[in-house]
């Protein structure tokens, strides 16, 4: 029988609006208010992106340090489908200035005034002049002609033409580019102490987490730490690094590497020092890292050495590379008893992923339908995916780990709890 899944979408298109990200860009700048020109239940949705990340930070023990970005809806309504919503834009765009007195507009359009047609552009401009603030206004439309990434790239870029210059930069300084959990999340705050430990100071985050009257600062920075990830950000953060790099001549280790991992962590490590003439600094730091590391694997070795585990893998290439976990599992000697690929592969990308595995791994690798027998035989799963036999005691293995040797750490101790623990039930458990 077929190993079964929950709240499983294979081969799922990217299907985003650009909204959220236009507000994404700005969402923790001081100084700056986001417009949606659209109905007010649109204003929702990066509401519940705010919610979610709080929610994330206080799962991580930490504290969000600023307040959001004020976001504000023109709240169209049927009437303006037919006369239009400009005027309603424009009073919105009052308002604002009124309540909340900005040192920068952003007016992110819907779905809604892209069908209407209404030029919110020819909008900001004309607010500008007459309010004698910047105002920018992102061309794509909602779900219409956007993607999340699109608004959100799209008003970094504005950002970067309007306000970034050339000047000297200081010594031994760099800017994060990238979202991952804002500073306060855990990626931001494991690079920023590895770069302390490499005596850089890091200057602070762009976008979103910026304030409107230092945007120009941005460029003081020697150099800059592009925060992993994969897909659609990698390749906009990248696009970014080079444009800064070209412009304002800042240096940047390219995206593909980035601290997932024990050995990601080592070259990225090498590669911060080599870029920022930090290499003694660099090579002491990984001394320091992989000392604690192994302390902490003589702990969890006395449980996990020879227990029983195996991997379920449904994620495309794009989106999650399970490198860093098979490392993991190498240095904490459990026995691997196989690799299940879940039914979510088409023919080629099932074909990549077996290709990557092999550079990793000689496991067994087996198909959905293969694979039941051997998922009873185990005494941990480590899955991308919720498997439905709640009799099984499941691991979640996010599509991105968490930064450093503390993300390693953090998950590998999961796997020793889990393992440690008399109570054999089952269901899933989330690092």
């Amino acid at each position: 029988m077929a190993i079964k899944t929950r709240r499983f979408i294979a081969n799922r298109k990217s299907c985003s609006c650009s909204m959220p990200g236009v507000w994404r860009a700005v969402s923790y700048c001081k100084g700056s208010i986001v417009i949606f020109h659209s109905p007010r239940a649109c204003s929702h949705i990066a509401r519940g992106m705010d919610i979610n990340m709080h929610y994330r930070v206080m799962a991580d023990e930490s504290v969000e340090e600023w307040e959001p970005a004020p976001l504000l809806s023109s709240q169209l309504e049927e009437e303006h489908s037919i006369f239009g919503g400009g005027e309603r834009l424009m009073q919105c765009i009052a308002y604002s200035v009124r309540e909340y007195r900005p040192k920068l507009i952003v007016i992110a359009s819907s779905c809604v005034a892209g069908v209407i047609g209404d030029d919110v552009v020819a909008a900001a401009e004309e607010a500008e002049q007459l309010y004698h603030i910047p105002v920018i206004a992102s061309e794509s439309c909602g779900f219409l002609d956007g993607e999340y990434y699109q608004g959100y790239f799209e008003i970094a870029g504005k950002i970067i033409d309007r306000f970034f210059k050339r000047q000297p930069h200081e010594s031994g300084t760099v800017v994060l580019l990238g979202e991952s959990g804002g500073p306060w999340g855990s990626y931001a705050k494991e690079v920023t102490r590895l770069l302390r430990a490499m005596n850089l100071k890091v200057l602070g985050q762009f976008p979103g987490y910026w304030p409107v009257e230092r945007f120009a600062d941005v460029t003081r920075a020697e150099g800059m730490v592009i925060l992993g990830g994969r897909g659609l950000m990698q390749t906009g953060l990248t696009r970014m690094a080079q444009r800064l790099s070209k412009s304002f001549d800042m240096k940047y280790l390219p995206a593909d590497i980035y601290p997932v991992g024990l050995s990601n962590t080592m070259a990225w490590l090498q590669g911060i020092g080599k870029i920022m003439n930090r290499e003694k600094e660099a090579a002491t730091v990984i001394e320091r890292e992989m000392l604690f590391l192994e302390k902490k694997l003589e702990t969890f070795r006395m449980v996990t050495r020879g227990r029983k585990i195996v991997l379920c893998l449904g994620r495309q290439l794009q989106y999650f590379n399970p490198a860093a976990v098979l490392e993991m599992i190498h240095n904490l000697q459990v026995d691997l008893t196989g690799i299940i690929l879940l039914d979510a592969y088409s023919g080629t990308e099932k074909e990549n992923m077996l290709k990557t595995l092999a550079q990793y791994t000689d496991t067994a690798i087996f198909s959905a339908a293969e694979g039941e027998m051997l998922l009873q035989q185990a005494e941990l799963i480590l899955t991308t995916h919720e498997l439905k036999d709640r009799n099984l005691r499941q691991l979640f293995v996010p599509a991105l780990l968490h930064a450093g040797i503390a993300g390693e750490i953090e998950f590998m101790e999961a796997v020793y709890r889990l393992l440690k623990s008399k109570i054999r039930k089952g269901g899933i458990s989330y690092v």
